[in-house]
């Protein structure tokens, strides 16, 4: 599981990490839980992934779980350019077809989305965009307890869909990341948006399906990197979009 050239992860590493996979050695993960602690981009590509695979796992409910069609993995490694007699295909093959038990093949089709260059979603989430917009919710990011930091927030609308547009100050440099998230009012269902950047920037694509009305409450917290894509309890800041 080696870096490109680019000193990013691959991608194959990456959505493996998202699937909630340990798929190196123990040096390996290490190295690579390091690199995500540092590089924005790939964390984010590893929590939008990962999120869009607990969505899938949601949307799934108590259904049977299905495995996913062969022509998934088809795709993977024929986009990968993997050479299945290698022994690095075989112990990937063994991986791929023994996936953890929530894997669904929606979730696998999202990550062989990811492998073929289509997730958009995942690979653009915290750029800012440039296309023409129209601000159809804003609210302000108050501190919690122990919490000095401020923020705003902004849902717009785009020719390709609603985003959320998240600016925080007052972070302070920290061993993790600071994720976005959007909670239920209640505060029991959650939903994780990405990673703001270095400058505590992040601007996310609204995920499908989910509307302000259902969650309203947007939630920035400091995440350890310790591979767990669940909230660390840890909320920094916090506010309410209007209804």
């Amino acid at each position: 599981m080696s870096r490109p050239e680019n000193d990013h992860l691959d991608p194959e590493m990456i959505s493996l990490v998202a699937l909630g996979e340990r798929p190196g050695t123990p040096e390996q993960n290490a190295t690579a839980d390091r690199h995500l602690a540092e590089c924005g981009p790939c964390r984010s590509q590893v929590d939008q992934l990962g999120a869009i695979a607990r969505t899938a796992r949601r949307t799934q409910g108590d259904g049977a779980l299905v495995p996913p069609p062969e022509s998934v993995w088809i795709g993977i490694e024929r986009e990968l350019a993997l050479d299945a007699t290698t022994d690095r295909m075989t112990e990937l093959d063994v991986r791929r077809r023994r996936p953890s038990a929530w894997l669904t093949g929606a979730a696998a089709a999202c990550a062989g989305a990811l492998l073929g260059g289509g997730a958009v979603y995942a690979a653009t989430s915290a750029q800012r965009s440039t296309a023409p917009t129209t601000v159809v919710a804003a609210t302000t990011l108050e501190p919690l307890a122990g919490s000095t930091a401020r923020g705003s927030v902004e849902v717009v609308s785009t020719d390709q869909g609603a985003r959320v547009a998240v600016d925080v100050t007052g972070l302070a440099a920290a061993d993790g990341f600071y994720e976005v998230w959007l909670l239920d009012k209640d505060g029991t269902k959650l939903i994780a948006l990405g990673v703001l950047d270095g400058a505590a920037h992040g601007e996310f694509a609204m995920p499908p399906g989910v509307s302000m009305s259902d969650y309203p409450v947007v939630d920035v917290s400091l995440e350890p990197s310790d591979g767990d894509p669940s909230h660390s309890k840890n909320s920094l800041v916090r506010g309410t979009l209007p209804a």
